[in-house]
């Protein structure tokens, strides 16, 4: 009965923290660690994303305005985001370190201020 009450409490805890906004839960190896971003002139939200190396990722980027790009040069990942549609992005960070990531669509005067940070720990 013990049991049943822990697994139940960490299923509640799970799905609070996955309604909390796109906060990243830690997951074992070899599972997909999906993280929802929602891009918009001049910003994406959230703009600093953290995970494990080794670890397969799942971004799904929504643009709220315009077509927007997201792009991870030192990761070989490139992705036009177009209004009303989820773009879906996979890769497998093998190599800790800060990698920057940017829009690489020109969305506005704004745009090369378009940015954030993927850290790979």
């Amino acid at each position: 009965m013990r049991i049943v009450k822990v697994l139940t409490a960490l299923g509640v805890l799970l799905v609070a923290g996955g309604l909390l906004g796109n906060l990243p839960i830690a997951v074992a190896q070899g599972q997909v660690l999906r993280i929802d971003i929602k891009a918009k002139q001049y910003s994406y939200s959230p703009d600093t994303i953290r995970v494990k190396a080794g670890t397969p990722v799942e971004l799904h980027i929504v643009s709220m305005d315009v077509p927007h790009g997201f792009a991870i040069q030192a990761l070989n990942v490139n992705a036009v985001v177009v209004p009303g549609k989820e773009t879906v992005v996979r890769f497998t960070p093998n190599k800790a370190g800060s990698y920057p990531f940017v829009c690489s669509v020109v969305c506005g005067p704004g745009h090369l201020d378009m940015k954030g940070t993927l850290i790979v720990e």
